[in-house]
């Protein structure tokens, strides 16, 4: 018996890994193409370079892994046991003592597994995640306009003591092809003039300069001092554009999101909310299994399905509800603690009353 139970916990355990990778690689792709569309559509008028770009998509996405993980397994579950069923082999486990309370307890190791994953990922992987991503959001917001060169603008730098003009700039990332530049520098009264240049970033230091390349010099053009007018040339002339202060480089998030759970825990009642929030993504995992199973039950005969779509319909409103309780502004601890049972409370009224009307109707028959 043993070893025939065993072979089902194998078969059914392989089956729903196999649909659940492929609903991971599904909607991975499509939520990568999102955040790839709302980051470029948002950050049109943003100061971030091109590989900042793709970091903070990735990031973004990275930070939805809990969800896309979440969903693709409650999906797997429902659609690989559904298939079973209308194939007639999980039907033959069915009139043989397999309900759907056995086929949780076969699957019930794998459903603990991945919601004990799924709790490491929210309370110590994206923590971390949101922390980069709000770093490159404080970095983005330190960094003065005149980063990006533009063509045929008077720009003025390095606290309105120097202007720039360029008659043609090749590239609008980080690093900047420039042609025909004049440069005015307000300290030592220098009007520079040069054929070439470009601007740099060094991604080290995250220091950006303007190296220009066969120039001249014109030293105390605009004054009436004849006298100390000098012309000079140069090969390469470079200048400091930007330099970010030390409190941007080490600077720390100290938001809820940014923290992990045991940081959340010493920090006490104030991040009482977003403790019960942590928590209740494993729990959903678990409830919304229960649901799965239930719901991939069908009859063979039956040539339309639509249990997939409720499956996703409904953990869509599950995940919503847990979004919205999170965003409630409540501090009483009682309260807190009965707001964030309020969101498990239908499913499971659910999970019931799916179990109490399959009863009533196997005893009918």
């Amino acid at each position: 018996m043993n070893k025939f139970y065993n072979k089902i916990t194998k078969f059914l355990s392989t089956q729903i890994l196999l649909t659940f990778v492929a609903f991971f690689i599904v909607l991975s792709l499509i939520i990568f193409g999102n955040q790839f569309y709302l980051v470029f559509s948002r950050t049109l008028n943003d100061l971030y370079f091109g590989s900042e770009l793709f970091l903070l998509i990735l990031l973004k996405y990275l930070r939805d892994i809990p969800f896309i993980v979440s969903l693709s397994f409650s999906l797997a579950i429902l659609y690989a046991l559904n298939k079973l069923y209308k194939s007639s082999e999980l039907v033959v486990l069915a009139n043989s003592g397999f309900g759907d309370f056995r086929i949780f307890k076969i699957l019930l190791p794998l459903i603990a597994t991945t919601a004990f994953f799924v709790f490491y990922l929210t309370s110590f992987f994206v923590p971390q995640v949101n922390e980069k991503i709000e770093l490159l959001k404080s970095k983005e917001s330190s960094r003065p306009d005149y980063i990006f060169l533009k063509e045929e603008v008077f720009q003025k730098f390095k606290n309105q003591n120097a202007t720039i003009y360029v008659s043609n700039v090749d590239s609008n990332s980080e690093n900047q092809i420039l042609k025909n530049i004049f440069l005015f520098l307000d300290k030592g009264n220098k009007v520079i003039l040069a054929n070439n240049g470009k601007k740099f970033l060094d991604e080290k230091t995250g220091k950006i300069f303007l190296t220009l390349f066969n120039g001249k010099i014109y030293q105390n053009l605009v004054t009436n001092d004849i006298n100390n007018f000098s012309v000079s040339n140069f090969e390469n002339f470079e200048i400091l554009l930007f330099e970010p202060s030390l409190t941007d480089e080490n600077k720390h998030i100290d938001s809820k999101e940014s923290m992990n759970i045991v940081e959340l825990i010493n920090d006490g009642n104030n991040s009482l909310r977003e403790i019960l929030y942590r928590f209740s993504v494993p729990i959903s995992i678990l409830i919304m299994s229960i649901l799965s199973i239930q719901f991939s039950r069908v009859s063979p005969r039956n040539p339309r399905s639509y249990e997939l779509g409720y499956g996703l319909l409904i953990y869509i409103a599950y995940y919503n509800l847990l979004i919205y309780v999170r965003e409630i502004k409540i501090s009483n601890y009682n309260d807190l603690m009965f707001i964030f049972t309020l969101p498990h409370i239908p499913f499971l009224i659910l999970v019931f009353v799916i179990f109490i009307f399959r009863n009533h109707l196997a005893i009918r028959n």
